[in-house]
This record gives structure tokens, C-alpha cells and sequence, in this order.
């Protein structure tokens, strides 16, 4: 009862601290003075947040004493520097990042500081998250609960009617961010908020159709959809796909964006849009940790030491699959592909949206996505566990993310070739000198790479041997994968080719002139 009371008392300070953080942050935003002493309200907000960590802290292991639970030390330690750094990571996060992206006319030295402590605040709060629950992984009930039933309250079960699936939040969280990100940079373009509004609302829905057609489609003989019609509609018992809900929801999104913004550009707002459908994706994926699903064969524990022990206990559960002997858990595919989404957006949105911008085309980053996810998914579907697999003999999501990578690469082909042949005819262009250089340099690097992947992917087409154990499939497979990356690398020689070009072209132009 003590430790209970103790919890509840803490708990309290730390909320009142959070929300009184939250009041001067918003009283900050509407200040309409000039000259405000940023670094003395960064001071106080620094107190203030010091003492909700503390109070946040004591409340997180004052649980060990409600249940009647002698830590070990190692957890008792796990626990108090990672609620610390959650609490105090969390308050960073919402007051850099309101006063970096709302606030107007920031001083620069803030305004960088402040971009600083929001970059760093993200992977602290996830890791702290996790790393939290290491102090009270070993005495949790697993597999762990992914829902709450209206009727039957907390429960592991794979759908239940009634209730607030687990999986559900984080594929609805993950639409928020992607849609508070993408709302924020058509700020930084237009200047307004809120132009995205009615495109999410109804992108988002379109985008769970989709992922429920897919699914049926790829499953029609395999879920006995054939056989129950009325099934179909049970989206509540599960069956959806990432690669459909894509689809369906650029393609309906794109098109409602064209119809309520015609005096925006659509190639702009896609480029600031589709990438951030990578961090949704990859938020969405933790609903796969707590169905315990869409997993790997069984691996050693040895090679996922680093992971929280919350990871790695769960992993050892499966929703179709034995439950595992200690040292062993389920290849954490959700945890691969989410990272691996994570990293895409950034290479996208920053490398190739910032650092490259001069050789790409509008456009590009939208279409980048597609080949981007289509590769992710190429070279995850092969580690599936086979219960998980689409279709009748498993190919069905394999062969689309094929698809994905040479449907994307031919749409950036297309997307330069056809810009390229609309600056000649109008006799503008693109290109500058030092492209001449840079472009002959990335035809041989794209080249050889290229090629590399070409007689690998053979090479393992001609063998008739797996290639790795945690592989499904035979080396066949592994060669395709191999090969339509290839493919798709040599696809992208069209851009450094036509900006030589250019380059060119530009060049024998200025001859002439003279």
C-alpha cells in the first residue's frame, strides 16, 4: 500500500512539473515581444524538468515496492537512469521542438541549439523507453499483452472484438507523426498549416482499404476468403499489408491533394509527403512486437545481447510458432525493417532531399520511397517464418517488392528522361560546368556496382544450395534479389548520363556564342 500511495504522489509532481513545462512553452509561443531572454526560460525550463525527472524517477521504482519486489542490482541501476533520461528526453523533445519549428523570429544561436537538443532527444527517449523496462523485464508476464478488451480487460490474443488493439495505436501514431512532419514542412514551403488536413483523412483510410484488398487478393485460397465472403470485412481478426495500404493511399492521397490544392504543386508536396510514410512504417511495426508476429525463423540469443531483455523475452513467443527454449528467440524482423525505415527516410528526406538536391528532379524522393521500401521488403520476406508468407507458395508480398524496386527505378527514369527532353525544347538548362566531372565519375561508380550485383545475382541463380540457414528460400532466390537490385542500380545511370549531357550540351552552346 505504501509503495502504491508513493507511486500515485510522485507521479503526480512529475505530470504537474510536465504540464506547468508544456503552459510556458505555449505562453513562449504566443509572446509577442521581440526581444525575449531565450536562455533564461531555457534556464528555468531546465529546473523545472530536472525536478519532474526526479519526481518521475522515484515514482517508476517505487513500483518494485508496491509489488513487493527486490530488484537486483543491475536492474535497480537500468531503472533509475533510464526513467531519469525518458522523463528528461521527453520534456526536451516537446519544448525544442515547438519552440524550433513555431516560434517566429528565433535568434539563430537558439534556433540552432534548440535543432540540436531536438535531434538528440528522439533516440534518447526511444532508447531510455525501452532500456526502462529492463529493470522489470524479468518479472513481466509473457508473451506480453497487446490490448486492452472492453469485456475482458488486458489480453494477449490475436484479434479480439470490443477493444483497442495495441498494433492499432502504433499504426495510428505513426499516421500522426508522418502527418505532423509532412504538415510542418508544407509550412516551411507555403507558409500555412493545415493544407494537408482533409488529404489525411482521407489517405489514411485508403491506405487500411488497401492493405485489407492486398492482403485478401494475395490470401483469397490460403485465409479462405473464397469460402466466407463476410470474412473480408473482418478487419478486426487482422490481415493487412503494408505494400497494398502504400499503394492505395499515395495513389488516393496524391489524387485528392491535386483536386482541394491546384495552386500547389503536386511534385513538391509529394516529396515532402511520401518519405515520411518510412517513419509511420516504422512506428506501425512495433504492433508486430506486441502481436508477436510477422517474425523470423528461431536464431541464437547471442547475436540480439544488445537489445532490451523486454526483446528479447517476448521474442521467445510466437503467434503461430512453439514457444522457444531459453537462448533462442524469433528473428525481430519488426526490429530490422523499422530501423532499416528509419535510416531510409533520413537518406532520402537529407541525403538525397538536401546534400543531393542539384542531381535529383522533383519527384524523385516520392519514387525514391518506392524503391527504397520495395528493397527493404525484397530482402526481409526471405527471412519470414513460412507461416507468415503470402499467397499459395509464399511469393505473392516477395514478387511485389520486386516489383516495387523496377517499378520505382523505371518512374525516375522516366521522371528525368521526360524533364531532361522539356529543358531541351524550351532551351534551358540544368547542368553546370563541374557536372561534366562528377557525372562521368558516378556513371563508372553506378556502373561497376551495378554489374556487381548483376553476376551475383547469376551466380547464386545458377546454384542449388541455400545460402544461409535463416533463409526460407533457396539461392535462387537470394540471385533475384541480387539481380533485380543490379537492375535497378544500373537504372539510376540515366541521371549522371543526361546531366553529362547537359553539361554537354551547355558547353558546345557557349562555343557558339563565342
Amino acid at each position: 500500500m505504501l509503495g502504491m500511495v508513493l507511486f500515485i504522489i510522485f507521479m503526480l509532481i512529475a505530470v504537474i512539473l510536465f504540464v506547468k513545462i508544456i503552459y510556458d512553452t505555449e505562453s513562449t509561443l504566443k509572446n509577442p515581444i521581440e526581444h525575449i531572454d531565450y536562455k533564461k526560460i531555457l534556464l528555468n525550463t531546465l529546473y523545472f524538468a530536472l525536478g519532474g525527472a526526479v519526481a518521475f524517477t522515484l515514482a517508476i521504482n517505487f513500483i518494485y515496492l508496491w509489488a513487493n519486489i527486490t530488484p537486483k542490482a543491475y536492474q535497480l541501476v537500468f531503472s533509475i537512469i533510464c526513467s531519469f533520461f525518458l522523463y528528461f528526453s521527453l520534456e526536451a523533445f516537446y519544448v525544442s521542438f515547438r519552440l524550433h519549428y513555431w516560434k517566429i523570429n528565433l535568434p539563430e544561436n537558439i534556433k540552432k541549439l534548440l535543432f540540436k537538443i531536438f535531434a538528440i532527444s528522439i533516440p534518447v527517449s526511444i532508447l531510455a523507453l525501452f532500456y526502462v523496462f529492463n529493470g522489470f523485464a524479468e518479472y513481466l508476464t509473457y508473451p506480453l499483452i497487446n490490448g486492452l478488451s472492453f469485456t475482458e480487460g488486458f489480453v494477449y490474443k490475436n484479434g479480439f472484438n470490443g477493444g483497442i488493439a495495441f498494433y492499432a495505436i502504433c499504426i495510428l501514431f505513426g499516421a500522426l507523426l508522418a502527418y505532423g512532419l509532412s504538415d510542418h514542412k508544407m509550412y516551411q514551403q507555403y507558409g500555412k498549416h493545415n493544407t494537408l488536413d482533409s488529404t489525411f483523412l482521407v489517405a489514411f483510410p485508403a491506405g487500411i482499404i488497401g492493405a485489407r484488398i492486398w492482403y485478401v487478393i494475395g490470401n483469397w485460397t490460403r485465409d479462405g476468403f473464397d469460402q466466407d465472403f463476410v470474412s473480408i470485412f473482418r478487419i478486426w481478426d487482422g490481415g493487412l499489408t503494408i505494400l497494398g495500404g502504400a499503394i492505395m493511399g499515395i495513389l488516393v492521397g496524391v489524387l485528392w491533394f491535386m483536386w482541394r490544392n491546384k495552386k500547389l504543386s503536386i511534385w513538391v508536396a509529394v516529396d515532402m509527403i511520401v518519405p515520411t510514410i518510412l517513419l509511420a512504417q516504422a512506428i506501425g511495426r512495433l504492433g508486430n512486437f506486441f502481436n508477436v508476429e510477422v517474425h523470423g525463423n528461431p536464431v541464437s540469443t547471442q547475436y540480439f545481447a544488445f537489445l532490451p531483455e523486454i526483446f528479447i523475452r517476448n521474442g521467445m513467443y510466437s503467434s503461430t510458432e512453439a514457444t522457444l527454449t531459453a537462448g533462442q528467440m524469433y528473428l525481430p524482423l519488426f526490429l530490422i525493417e523499422g530501423v532499416a525505415n528509419v535510416a531510409g527516410y533520413f537518406i532520402l528526406s537529407t541525403l538525397f532531399g538536401k546534400l543531393l538536391r542539384k542531381y535529383t528532379e522533383l519527384g524523385d524522393l516520392a519514387l525514391g520511397y518506392v524503391v527504397f521500401y520495395g528493397l527493404v521488403r525484397l530482402t526481409m520476406e526471405p527471412l519470414r517464418n513460412a507461416s507468415y508468407n503470402m499467397g499459395e507458395n509464399g511469393y505473392w508480398s516477395w514478387i511485389f517488392s520486386a516489383l516495387f524496386v523496377i517499378v520505382g527505378m523505371l518512374g525516375i527514369l522516366a521522371n528525368h528522361l521526360v524533364r531532361y527532353l522539356l529543358r531541351k525544347k524550351k532551351n534551358t538548362q540544368k547542368a553546370s560546368q563541374n557536372w561534366d566531372k562528377s557525372s562521368k565519375i558516378a556513371i563508372i561508380c553506378i556502373s561497376v556496382v551495378g554489374g556487381l550485383f548483376l553476376v551475383g545475382g547469376i551466380l547464386l541463380m545458377a546454384m542449388n544450395k541455400p545460402v544461409l540457414n535463416t533463409l526460407i528460400y533457396n539461392a535462387f532466390n537470394g540471385g533475384v534479389i541480387l539481380l533485380t537490385i543490379g537492375i535497378g542500380v544500373l537504372m539510376s545511370l540515366i541521371a549522371p548520363i543526361l546531366y553529362l549531357l547537359e553539361s554537354k550540351r551547355e558547353v558546345a552552346l557557349e562555343s557558339v556564342n563565342e
